[in-house]
C-alpha cells in the first residue's frame, strides 16, 4: 500500500474523526455553558424578585444556588451572589436573630471580597466594603462595641480609596456621613473628643458635596447629625462655643425640615435643639434658654402626637418635664413644677412597667423628684406622700441587683422625704424609714467605690439623727 493509500485509508479519516470529536466537545461545552447561564439567570430573577418583596429567607437561598453553580466557572456571578447574600443577612437580621445574621451577612461580604480585588474591580470592591463596613456597625450595636466598629470604620477607609472625592463625590460623601455616625458611636466607648472630633471632620467633608442647593435633605440630615456631636462635645470642654455650634447646626436643618414637608424630621430636630438650649441654660442666660427649650419642644409635640408617634410623645414629655423643673429655679415655680408634674404623667400614659420597664421608673423618678419640688411650696404632706409613692414605683424596677447605682439614689431620696414627712407627721415612724432608705443607700455608696455619694447620704444621716434628740 502506497503512502497516498495509507492517507485516504486511514489518517483521513482519522482526522476526520478528531474533527467531529473536538467539534461535538465543543458543543456540549457550549450547550452545559448555555444551560448553566440560563440557569444562574432564572435563579437571580428568583431571587431578586423575592428579595424585593422582603421575602429574605427565600432570596438567600436562591443566590446559595447560584453560588454553587457558578463556583468553579463563573466567578464574577458567584461574587455578585455573595454578595446579595450578605444584603439579605443584613436585612434579615432587622426581622430576627440579628447578630447571627449579621455574622452571616459579614461572612457573605468577605467571601465576595476574595475575588472583588481592589485591582481587578475597584467599585465592585468599594461598594462591598461600604456594605461590610455597614454590618459591622449594625454588629457593634449587639456585641463587642469598641472592635466592630473600628472594623467598620477600616472598611469605609478602605472604600475611600476607591470613592475618592475628585472621581466620585457623590459616593464619597455618602462614606464620610457613615464615617461620621461610626465615630460619633465610638466616642461613647473610648476617646471621646478624639473621635467626636473625628466625627466633626468626617461630616463636615460630606457637606463639601452635599451642600443645602444640591442635596437639601442629605444636607439637613448632616446638620442634625452634627448637632448632636457638637452637643456631646460640649459635655468635654468649651461647653458654651459647642452648644452654640450645636444650635446653629440644628437651625440650619430646618431651614429644609419644615413642619409641612417634613413633620417627623422637623419634630426630632426640635426635640434636639430643646435639649441644646436645656444644656446652654447651665451656662448663661438660664430663663431664655429655658424659654427657647420650652418653645423647641413644643414644637415637636405638634407632631408627635400620642394617637400617631407615642414613644416619641412619651420621651418628648419627658423631656418637658425636666425643662419645665430647670425653670422653677428662674420663676413662677409653684406653676412651672406643675407643669412638670402634668408633662411626666402624660409620659407615664405611654411608659407603663410592663411595656417599657426602664423608661416608667426613669419617668416614676423624675416625677417623685418634682413631687418634692412642689412640696417645698404647697401641701407638703401630700405631696411628700405621691413623691414616695413615684419613688417606690421606680424601685420595682430600680432593684439593687440590676441597677444598683439608679436604686441607691432612689433610695436616697426616699430617705430625704421620710425625713421631711418626719417633721409633720408620725416621726418615729418616718424617721425610721429614712434611716433604713439611707442604709440601703449605702450598701451601694461605700467609701471606696463613690466617696462623694457616701458622703452626701452619712450627711443626711445625720441630719436624721438630728431630729432624734
Amino acid at each position: 500500500m502506497d503512502k497516498e493509500d495509507v492517507k485516504k485509508n486511514y489518517i483521513a479519516p482519522l482526522i476526520v474523526g478528531l474533527i467531529v470529536l473536538l467539534v461535538s466537545a465543543f458543543c456540549v461545552n457550549w450547550y452545559d455553558h448555555h444551560e448553566t447561564k440560563t440557569e444562574i439567570e432564572y435563579h437571580f430573577e428568583q431571587a431578586d424578585n423575592y428579595f424585593d418583596h422582603g421575602q429574605f429567607e427565600k432570596a438567600i437561598d436562591e443566590y446559595n444556588e447560584i453560588s454553587q453553580l457558578s463556583y468553579n466557572k463563573y466567578h464574577y456571578e458567584y461574587t455578585l451572589a455573595q454578595g446579595r447574600i450578605g444584603i439579605s443577612y443584613v436585612n434579615l437580621a432587622k426581622v430576627r436573630d440579628k447578630e447571627t445574621n449579621i455574622e452571616n451577612g459579614i461572612n457573605a461580604y468577605q467571601k465576595a471580597l476574595e475575588i472583588y480585588t481592589f485591582e481587578k474591580y475597584p467599585i465592585d470592591y468599594a461598594r462591598t466594603q461600604n456594605n461590610l463596613g455597614t454590618a459591622y456597625g449594625h454588629l457593634a450595636e449587639v456585641r463587642d462595641a469598641e472592635t466592630n466598629l473600628n472594623l467598620a470604620i477600616t472598611a469605609y477607609q478602605n472604600t475611600l480609596e476607591i470613592y475618592t472625592v475628585e472621581n466620585y463625590p457623590v459616593e464619597y460623601a455618602g462614606i464620610q456621613n457613615n464615617l461620621g455616625n461610626v465615630y460619633f458611636i465610638l466616642a461613647e466607648v473610648r476617646n471621646t473628643e478624639t473621635n467626636l472630633n473625628w466625627a466633626i471632620g468626617s461630616y463636615q467633608e460630606a457637606l463639601k458635596i452635599r451642600t443645602v442647593e444640591n442635596y437639601p435633605l442629605d444636607y439637613a440630615g448632616i446638620q442634625n447629625n452634627l448637632g448632636n456631636v457638637y452637643c456631646t462635645l460640649a459635655e468635654v470642654r468649651n461647653t458654651e462655643t459647642n452648644l452654640n455650634w450645636a444650635i446653629s447646626s440644628y437651625q440650619e436643618a430646618l431651614e429644609v425640615f419644615t413642619v409641612e414637608k417634613y413633620p417627623l424630621d422637623y419634630a426630632r430636630t426640635q426635640n434636639n435643639l430643646g435639649n441644646a438650649y436645656r444644656i446652654l441654660a447651665g451656662v448663661r442666660d438660664k430663663e431664655t434658654n429655658i424659654e427657647n427649650a420650652i418653645n423647641a419642644i413644643q414644637k415637636s409635640l405638634e407632631v408627635f402626637t400620642v394617637e400617631k408617634y407615642p414613644l416619641d410623645y412619651a420621651k418628648t414629655q419627658n423631656n418637658l418635664g425636666n425643662v419645665y423643673c430647670i425653670l422653677t429655679e428662674v420663676r413662677d415655680k409653684e406653676t412651672n413644677i406643675e407643669s412638670a408634674i402634668n408633662a411626666y404623667q402624660k409620659a407615664l400614659e405611654v411608659y407603663t412597667v410592663e411595656k417599657y420597664p426602664l423608661d416608667y421608673a426613669r419617668t416614676q423618678n423624675n416625677l417623685g423628684n418634682a413631687y418634692r419640688i412642689l412640696a417645698g411650696v404647697r401641701d407638703k404632706e401630700t405631696n411628700c406622700d405621691n413623691a414616695i409613692n413615684a419613688f417606690q414605683k421606680a424601685l420595682e424596677v430600680y432593684t439593687v441587683e440590676k441597677y444598683p447605682i439608679y436604686y441607691a439614689d432612689a433610695q436616697n431620696n426616699l430617705g430625704n422625704l421620710y425625713r421631711i414627712l418626719a417633721e409633720i407627721k408620725d416621726k418615729d415612724a418616718n424617721i425610721e424609714n429614712a434611716i433604713s432608705a439611707y442604709q440601703k443607700a449605702l450598701e451601694v455608696f461605700t467609701v471606696e467605690k463613690y466617696p462623694l455619694k457616701y458622703a452626701g447620704v452619712q450627711n443626711n444621716l445625720g441630719k436624721v439623727n438630728t431630729l432624734l434628740s
